[in-house]
């Protein structure tokens, strides 16, 4: 392989000089980020640096002797020379190395370069001459991986070319303002949008280009949007004369790497349209007016509250009422408080029904006079939605006449009427309409409603809630002109309770009637709900034992789980007194047991509030310091962390209290902390740390470890198990963990477990 001097080495140095710089050389040419080439004169390579080798995916060995025409894209560098003529008719490199050979200059350029696997890497290529004496020795080829560098190029010029597409499809008209309020920035789809030339704006504000009273509510809503952070909307006429337009101006804070930066940006939009569409508006609002003082009706527009407060009532209200339209408008009187209290609920029934169905809907009903009279109307609605929520909109009007003939007609008795009100059963004429249109004298004295009262309101007024459903039903089939022999419904009666019918019906398809005989088996019903409420009395009292026992079976785990870790808290405090110990270690330990006593009865103190409250299937929730909790449960097991040499360590900033059950949570943490100091690995110090956190659902508590972890893949689905164990430990139980997620859960909350083997374990409780 030819070795070729360099032309940095000088002649007159001395031969150890020339070695050490060649040695030199020969580092940086291996150890440089560059890829390498040395071509001899005939443009074959003679030397391969390590970083060419990795870029090409090719060895040194492989190389020699070939040319770099193959390796690289070269047609760039015909592509870069415009309109050079060429000097060759053969391949691409002759014409390359010709040119840095007469010119004596390095070609630079940047092309693809063709990694062994077929994947090309964008480089930025040359090419120089390596001169002896004035003589062409060899070349030297270069080349650096750009990849990064063309990626960044390409989405920068993505990002622009999506910023001249938003560009040219806004209406809008786009400001950026400095700090002080001048215009440093416009976008716009053309300047004709602009209410000034380009020039006139940029570097100016408002003030200047318009005048101080103009810009002073702009100017004090920029202030107010760099102060507060929040957006600024201001509406405003067109400053050009002549111009009749509207524009609304948005302004917000500008925004950069999630910091304010200062700057205002403005939004203009043409809101014309909408002005005019309000102006069109008003006027149609004050031709309704007029028109509907001139229906012979009450028209009105209420919300669907209480009171039904009045939002709009023309004037005919009154002649209905005896009450002015300032009455409604007041609240002194409202169109509900008018109506009959027998028809009250129906009515209120109707319309809340309209309103959930979206549904226009008719009814009648009557309507209370000023003079202690009532009136018969007939009211017509629907349900709209508007800005203010749901509204009823609808018409009122008399039909007292039409119902007082009706009234006459009803009292007309046809040849049947002796043998019909002298039945001792229930007989009943129904229109397909859903009303009665005759009944016997046995309905009043069953039900205790007058005649009047049953005939004037729908049959499903008096039909149980239960039973309207199946009501419908049976009258659907009859009206279809079958004929239903045995059918059981409750019917309300006056004061409120209910009687079970058993009827039997026949229609009557030309006059739309349905012939239908009731008797009363209320009786039988009672009984037969006796036996069934007795057979559901003994289910929930056995449900009601279960239960107990089994809080029984959890409070005896709880106190034997609770106690073991004070109990062994101190004997581990006890064994720490020797032969050897002083008056002053005994004082010490003594005093940390007194602690630990008192702890245990705090415990079972609140284990037996506990016991009393779940009596009444409550638990009592009070406002606790996670911090008040931990230094309790690290005291309770203070002896146990002295003896492993254990640390607890906390973060509470950002959820320090919780609404919860004291002993639960004391539990929870007394369990976790223990079991990380009895599952502690021999080869590191027990390290715990408790914190908290706000979650959107609520709080977040996380207790970790660093000691043997668990093989979730192995236990994970066992883990919480009564009794389940997964360490080699005589003191373990597999009571723990157990009682810990009954607690979480019977207060509505999740844990879950993160653990490695051998570095730890994180309890996530999530309340």
């Amino acid at each position: 392989m030819e070795k070729f001097p360099l032309s940095s080495v000088k002649m007159d140095e001395t031969k150890s000089t020339q070695t050490d710089r060649l040695r030199l050389i020969d580092a940086f040419y291996q150890a440089t980020d560059l890829g390498m080439l040395l071509l001899n004169t005939r443009g074959e390579i003679v030397s391969v640096n390590k970083t060419a080798e990795v870029l090409l995916g090719q060895r040194q060995d492989s190389l020699a002797g070939k040319t770099p025409e193959p390796l690289f894209d070269l047609n760039q560098f015909d592509q870069s020379k415009s309109g050079e003529t060429e000097l060759f008719h053969e391949s691409v490199l002759p014409r390359l190395l010709h040119e840095v050979r007469t010119t004596s200059r390095t070609r630079r350029f940047e092309t693809v370069a063709h990694h062994k696997n077929g994947t090309p890497v964008p480089v930025a290529f040359s090419v120089s001459g390596l001169w002896e004496r004035n003589t062409i020795a060899g070349y030297a080829v270069t080349f650096l991986e750009i990849s990064e560098r063309k990626k960044a190029e390409l989405e920068q010029h993505e990002n622009q070319e999506q910023l001249k597409a938003v560009i040219a499809s806004l209406d809008d008209i786009v400001f950026e303002l400095d700090t002080e309020g001048r215009f440093r920035e416009i976008w716009a789809r053309s300047d004709d949008f602009l209410f000034l030339p380009r020039e006139k704006i940029i570097g100016h504000t408002l003030s200047e280009m318009f005048g101080a009273e103009f810009a002073r509510p702009f100017e004090e809503g920029l202030r107010e949007v760099t102060r507060t952070g929040e957006t600024f909307q201001w509406e405003y006429p067109s400053m050009k004369p002549g111009d009749n337009r509207w524009f609304n101006a948005k302004c917000s804070l500008v925004i950069e790497n999630e910091k304010p930066t200062g700057r205002v940006s403005v939004c203009i939009q043409e809101i014309t349209d909408r002005k005019e569409m309000e102006l069109s508006l008003r006027q149609s609002e004050e031709k309704f007016r007029l028109l509907a003082e001139g229906i012979p009706g009450a028209i009105f527009m209420m919300k669907n509250d209480d009171t039904n407060t009045i939002q709009y009532i023309n004037n005919k209200i009154t002649s209905l009422t005896g009450y002015t339209v300032e009455d409604f408008y007041s609240g002194k009187v409202s169109l509900l408080s008018l109506v009959h209290n027998e028809d009250r609920e129906y009515v209120t029934n109707i319309r809340t029904k309209s309103l959930d169905d979206r549904l226009s809907y008719t009814l009648e009903y009557r309507l209370l006079h000023r003079d202690k009279t009532s009136r018969w109307v007939s009211e017509t609605g629907i349900g709209v939605q508007s800005g203010q929520g749901f509204m009823l909109e609808g018409f009122i009007s008399d039909i007292t006449q039409r119902k007082e003939s009706e009234e006459e007609l009803r009292r007309m008795a046809d040849e049947n009427s002796r043998v019909f009100n002298n039945s001792i059963t229930l007989a009943a004429v129904t229109g397909f309409d859903g009303y009665f249109k005759k009944l016997n004298p046995a309905w009043e004295k069953t039900l205790g409603w007058s005649r009047d009262e049953l005939l004037t309101k729908p049959i499903n007024e008096f039909i149980h809630p239960e039973d309207l459903v199946k009501t419908e039903e049976m009258m659907r089939v009859v009206c279809t002109g079958h004929t239903i022999a045995m059918f059981e419904n409750r019917y309300r009666c006056k004061d409120g309770t209910y009687r079970w019918l058993l009827w039997g019906s026949s229609p009557d398809i030309a006059r739309k009637v349905i012939y239908a005989s009731a008797i009363d088996i209320t009786s039988r019903k009672k009984f037969e709900e006796e036996l069934i409420i007795s057979k559901r009395n003994l289910e929930v009292a056995a449900y009601e034992l279960e239960e107990q026992n089994r809080q029984l079976d959890e409070f005896a785990h709880i106190i034997s789980h609770n106690l073991r870790a004070p109990v062994a808290n101190i004997k581990a405090l006890l064994n720490f007194i020797t032969e050897d110990s002083q008056p002053g270690d005994y004082q010490l330990i003594f005093e940390k047991i007194r602690n630990v006593a008192h702890n245990i009865g705090e415990t079972m103190n609140e284990l037996m509030e506990m016991i009393k409250i779940r009596k009444t299937h409550d638990i009592e929730r009070v406002e606790i310091r996670f911090k008040d909790i931990l230094d309790k449960v690290v005291q309770s097991l203070e002896g146990e962390l002295i003896e492993a040499g254990a640390t607890v360590t906390y973060n509470f900033n950002n959820a320090p209290k919780i609404y919860y059950s004291k002993p639960y949570l004391e539990s929870i943490l007394q369990n976790l902390i223990s079991n990380a100091v009895k599952y502690r690995s021999p080869n590191r110090i027990p390290e715990i740390f408790v914190s908290t956190d706000l979650i959107p659902t609520g709080i977040e508590l996380r207790v970790k470890d660093n000691g043997l972890g668990i093989d979730l893949k192995q236990h994970g689905d066992k883990l919480f198990g009564l009794h389940k164990t997964f360490h080699e430990n005589k003191e373990a139980r597999g009571v723990g963990l157990f009682l810990t997620k009954t607690q979480i859960e019977t207060l509505g909350g999740s844990v879950k477990v993160e653990s490695v083997v051998d570095e730890g374990t994180t309890f996530i409780i999530q309340f």
